[in-house]
């Protein structure tokens, strides 16, 4: 099979595909294993054609491409990953489709795009799962929490130089630090990294009392920050003080950035402790923690101060770290919690993490180019950087952070606008959006719970494709749809 000329490199385009597909394959494995555990044959036999369709596209794409070059333009890899995950969130439909209990194609879809991008929202309520499925959807948030791209790298380190623009192009973060010699090296420890931290959080959970399902279940949801996962209230029957604890811990450290604990691993333990974003980051916590745990407890939501402040803890973990999990009602707190809560959900997590949002460190540098205006207001001749820690920020980087944060507010505002069709009221359509964009999922009002079920099939559509423009942080659409991405000589 010839295939047509083009400037973009088809082949790897084509290769990378079947990988995903290959890996979505092998990933729907222990569903099927659970299913028949669980004696529902019918279920385990649609989730194994699921395997099976992906398993056949991943062997006929590779046999249609063969042998191709690994070299990738800087352009077209923007490209390649949003047709990655377009190409994993809709593998990831298949076993929703093919189990037969109606979900929909619009169901479908929004759910596997939650799933992948991690965001806890979702319209079919997880209780209508059979296990095996719960399964499924904790495992593609697992995958999708470290970013399918850095996954294909380690298993087919062959794309070479193509790897580092690959996943440059799809972490979130403003910019994508290489820590060993070849980026397939690099995604390697960061994905021990990850499944380190996975195997120790779900001993914690099993040790403090979540049965062996729930503790592994809600591991691989909270930390690829996806939320947690309530399965028929086992969580809720256990969610004590020391689970919250745990759980928060987790998903703290799966929003810092990761390169933190790559310098700890190198003995660059004074390094990484110094880190700026780090400290930025904690100290929101922090402070958010302290406040919101003040409001709780003195305008009577709780009498114990520690039961307000562990819950107040729980709650800002929940938003700042994007994981959007909380088993209290907290659309039932004051407004101050509220507005709190919406500011740390729009901040997010830390760069290279696996937490949605704005990330910290563009917060970070946006407040010192503010403070740097101020200063230059009064001494226009002073020549005052933006200093990171002990780096200047070029000139380059704080113009597309800033860039970067008023397209976050524009695609904010027009995503606020298309919902306001819904007709529904004023606090859902303000914060549906944003629960969407930064990953978060929970807002408040009617979608304080993350159930988007209230929205109309084209606006469950419009949802899922902004938590897919957020977890790519805009520009793999954004660019894609730009004249000068399609026709380069006349940009």
């Amino acid at each position: 099979m010839k295939l047509p000329t083009s400037r973009f490199n088809g082949k790897l385009i084509i290769n990378t595909m079947a990988i995903i597909l290959l890996i979505e394959a092998i990933a729907m494995i222990p569903s099927v294993v659970i299913a028949l555990i669980d004696q529902e044959k019918d279920i385990a036999i649609s989730i194994g054609m699921a395997a099976a369709i992906l398993l056949g596209l991943s062997f006929a794409g590779k046999a249609a491409v063969g042998n191709h070059h690994t070299k990738v333009k800087l352009e077209e890899s923007y490209f390649i990953v949003l047709t990655l995950w377009i190409t994993a969130i809709v593998g990831g439909m298949l076993p929703y489709i093919l189990v037969g209990r109606d979900y929909g194609l619009v169901n479908s879809f929004f759910e596997s795009a939650a799933n992948w991008t991690t965001t806890n929202a979702w319209v079919v309520d997880v209780n209508a799962l059979p296990r095996a499925l719960v399964f499924w959807k904790a495992i593609s948030s697992w995958l999708g929490g470290m970013g399918i791209i850095l996954l294909t790298i380690v298993v087919f380190s062959a794309l070479g130089v193509g790897g580092q623009k690959l996943a440059g192009a799809e972490i979130t973060g403003p910019e994508l630090e290489k820590h060993t010699a070849k980026m397939s090296d690099t995604a390697k420890l960061l994905y021990i990294l990850y499944g380190a931290g996975t195997l120790i959080e779900v001993v914690l959970l099993k040790l403090a009392g979540l049965p062996w399902f729930e503790a592994l279940i809600n591991t691989m949801s909270t930390i690829s920050t996806a939320g947690t996962i309530d399965y028929h209230g086992v969580l809720s029957h256990h969610f004590t003080p020391l689970i919250k604890i745990i759980i928060a811990i987790f998903s703290i450290l799966a929003s810092l950035n990761f390169a933190i604990y790559i310098k700890i691993i190198r003995r660059k333990t004074k390094e990484a402790l110094m880190d700026f974003e780090m400290h930025l980051f904690v100290g929101l916590i922090v402070v958010s923690t302290v406040l919101v745990g003040l409001i709780l407890f003195i305008k009577g939501y709780y009498n114990n101060p520690i039961n307000a402040f562990v819950n107040a803890l729980t709650g800002v973990v929940s938003f700042s770290c994007t994981t959007g999990f909380t088993l209290e009602r907290v659309e039932m707190w004051p407004s101050a919690c509220k507005f709190i809560f919406v500011v740390l959900m729009m901040v997010g997590g830390c760069s290279t993490s696996t937490a949605g949002g704005i990330k910290v460190i563009r917060l970070g540098v946006l407040v010192k180019l503010i403070n740097r205006g101020v200063y230059k207001r009064i001494h226009p001749r002073a020549v005052k950087p933006v200093m990171i820690g002990d780096v200047p920020v070029s000139a380059a980087n704080a113009s597309s952070i800033s860039t970067f944060m008023l397209l976050f507010m524009g695609v904010y505002l027009f995503s606020a606008l298309v919902l306001s069709l819904e007709n529904l009221d004023m606090e859902t359509t303000l914060t549906a959006p944003i629960a969407l964009f930064s990953n978060c999922g929970m807002g408040f009002s009617q979608v304080s719970n993350a159930n988007f079920a209230i929205f109309s099939a084209p606006g469950r559509i419009y949802c899922a494709l902004l938590m897919i423009f957020g977890r790519l942080e805009m520009y793999a659409l954004l660019i894609v749809f730009s004249r000068s991405f399609w026709n380069p000589d006349k940009a």
